[in-house]
C-alpha cells in the first residue's frame, strides 16, 4: 500500500508512453529532461515571487514573515534531505520528480482557492510552505542523479553548463513574468499558473522513456564495464539502502576528489547565501540610489551565472577544479571592488561577474560527482552533499 501512489503514477504513464511527444522524447530524452527542469524554475521562480508578494500583503508591508517563509523553505529541506536521498535510489527517478511536481502544483492552487471564501491568513501561508517544502525536497538531488543516465560521462560537463542555462533562465524568466502579471490578477491567482507548470513539466518528466543501466548502456556501446560502476561499487550500493547516510558519507570520506567537490560546493554556499541581503544594501548604501534599482543589480547576477553557463558549452575548457578556482577568484576581487568603485553601472558589470564566477562551482562539482559516483548511490550522496552546502 505505501508504494499504492507510485505505482498508480507509473500504470498512467504506461499508458501516455505510445503518443507522438512520448515518441519524440524518446529520441531526445535529455532535451525533455532539460525542458521539464526549465519549466520547474520558471514555475518556481513565478510561485517565490507570489509568495513574497502575498506575505508582505498580509503583515502590511512588514518583511518578517516573508524572512520566516525563507527559513522555513531552508530548515525543512535540510532536515529531509537525507532520507529523501534513500527514496530516489529506491524509486525510479523520473517518477519521483513528476509526483513532486504534480503534488506542488495541486498544492499552490489551494491557496487561490481559499483566498475565494476569507482573506489569507499567515497560518495557512505556512502551513502550504511546510507541506511543500518537506514533501519537494528530494527534486534536486534526483534530478541530478538522473543525468548520467541519458548522457555519456565524457558529455556531462556541457551537459551541466545547458542545465546552469536553463535553470538560471526559467527562474529568471519566472519574476518577471510575475511582475508583469501582478498589473493585471491577484497574486493569489498566479500561484494557478505557477501550478500549471509544475504539472506541465510533471508530465514532461513521466513521458521520457527511463534510461538504461549504467552497465547495460556500456554493453551495448560495446564498452564493456562501467569504470564508475562496478559489480563490487553495485553490491555494496545496495547494502546502503540500508543505510544511507552512513553509507553515502563513506563514499565521500573514502574520495578525496568526492570531499574537495564538497568543499568547494560549501564554499559557494558562503558566497551566495548572502546576495539576496547584499542587493538591496548596495542599493541603499553603497551606490544611494532608489530602492527599485536592487532588482536590476539582482537581474545583474542572474544574467552573469546564464552567461557563466553558456561558457562551459565551449570545446576546450580548463580541468573542473581549475574552472571553479578561477571563478571563485573572479568573483572574490569582484566583491573586493564594489565598494571602491560606488558607481551604479560599475556595480552592475561587477555584479555580472560576479555571476559568472560563481556559476561554474555548482555545475563543475555536481558533473564530477555523477562521473565517480555508481548509479545506485548517487542519489543519497548527491542528498548528503546538497544537505552540506545547503
Amino acid at each position: 500500500m505505501k508504494w499504492a501512489a507510485f505505482s498508480f503514477l507509473r500504470g498512467f504513464v504506461v499508458a501516455l508512453r505510445g503518443s507522438l511527444l512520448s515518441r519524440s522524447l524518446a529520441s531526445a530524452p535529455f532535451v525533455g529532461l532539460l525542458a521539464a527542469y526549465t519549466l520547474t524554475q520558471f514555475s518556481e521562480g513565478m510561485t517565490q515571487t507570489a509568495l513574497t508578494w502575498i506575505a508582505f500583503r498580509i503583515r502590511h508591508n512588514d518583511v518578517t514573515l516573508v524572512g520566516r517563509i525563507g527559513l522555513l523553505q531552508t530548515i525543512i529541506p535540510f532536515l529531509i534531505l537525507i532520507p529523501a536521498g534513500v527514496l530516489i535510489d529506491l524509486l525510479p527517478r523520473q517518477i519521483f520528480m513528476a509526483a513532486i511536481n504534480l503534488f506542488k502544483g495541486a498544492t499552490y492552487a489551494i491557496i487561490p482557492l481559499m483566498s475565494l471564501f476569507e482573506p489569507l491568513r499567515t497560518p495557512t501561508l505556512l502551513t502550504v510552505v511546510v507541506v511543500t517544502a518537506l514533501f519537494s525536497a528530494g527534486f534536486g538531488p534526483a534530478f541530478n542523479a538522473a543525468i548520467p543516465g541519458f548522457v555519456p560521462t565524457d558529455r556531462l560537463k556541457h551537459a551541466n553548463g545547458w542545465i546552469q542555462i536553463a535553470g538560471q533562465g526559467g527562474y529568471f524568466l519566472g519574476p518577471l513574468v510575475t511582475a508583469g502579471l501582478l498589473l493585471y490578477f491577484p497574486a493569489p491567482w498566479l500561484l494557478v499558473v505557477s501550478g500549471g507548470g509544475f504539472v506541465l513539466s510533471a508530465f514532461l518528466l513521466a513521458l521520457i522513456p527511463p534510461p538504461l543501466d549504467p552497465l547495460e548502456r556500456r554493453r551495448i556501446e560495446g564498452k564493456g564495464h562501467d569504470p564508475g560502476h562496478s559489480p563490487r561499487d553495485e553490491g555494496s550500493s545496495r547494502a546502503g539502502m540500508v543505510s544511507g547516510f552512513l553509507h553515502s558519507a563513506g563514499i565521500l570520506l573514502k574520495n578525496p576528489v568526492l570531499m574537495l567537490c564538497s568543499l568547494l560546493l560549501m564554499l559557494f554556499a558562503l558566497f551566495n547565501a548572502p546576495m539576496s541581503l547584499v542587493f538591496p544594501l548596495l542599493s541603499s548604501q553603497v551606490f544611494r540610489t532608489p530602492p527599485s534599482f536592487y532588482a536590476l543589480l539582482s537581474g545583474a547576477y542572474f544574467l552573469g551565472s546564464f552567461l557563466g553557463g553558456g561558457l562551459l558549452l565551449g570545446r576546450r575548457l580548463p580541468g573542473h577544479f581549475s574552472l571553479i578556482s578561477g571563478g571563485m577568484l573572479l568573483a572574490s576581487g569582484a566583491f573586493l571592488l564594489l565598494p571602491v568603485l560606488p558607481w551604479p553601472s560599475a556595480g552592475f558589470l561587477f555584479l555580472i561577474l560576479i555571476g559568472v564566477g560563481l556559476s561554474w562551482a555548482q555545475p563543475l562539482a555536481y558533473a564530477r560527482i555523477q562521473q565517480i559516483v555508481p548509479s545506485l548511490a548517487l542519489g543519497r550522496v548527491l542528498a548528503v552533499v546538497m544537505t552540506l552546502f545547503l
